[in-house]
């Protein structure tokens, strides 16, 4: 996207603070890949006519889906090879995905745990062997 910078998408976002007002109908397709987006959130963020793609639906968003036409829902599959090229971009610096969290095997446990109660605030990874 050439206009990333003027969207101001040149510095990381903070899931945890507000989407900045600055990025209110900013974009032509909205892909909520995780479900963390609320429906106001997408729609702020989505251009008049845009569309909004939804991986992990609530309850609610399914109502939208069914009566909107803007909004859709997308399934996707999850394999080997699918994940073996997101981490072969990943690597090569493609797509970037910030890490808050690494811990060993070791500590998994403590890291679900936390996960769970809601202390873990950022995206975790559990390094194996």
């Amino acid at each position: 996207m050439n206009d990333a910078r003027a969207l101001g998408m040149d510095t990381v976002l903070d899931y945890t603070q507000p989407i900045p007002k600055t990025l209110a109908g900013k974009f032509d397709a909205v892909f909520d890949a995780h479900g963390g987006l609320t429906i106001g959130e997408e729609a702020m963020l989505a251009k008049r006519g845009g569309v909004i793609l939804d991986i992990n639906p609530s309850p609610a968003k399914m109502l939208r889906i069914v009566f909107s036409p803007s909004r859709k829902f997308v399934m996707g599959k999850q394999n080997a090879a699918t994940l073996d090229e997101v981490g072969a971009l990943a690597s090569k610096g493609t797509v970037k995905i910030p890490i808050g969290r690494k811990v060993g095997l070791d500590e998994g446990i403590d890291l679900i745990r936390d996960l769970e109660a809601g202390r873990a605030k950022s995206k975790s990874v559990i390094v194996m062997g």
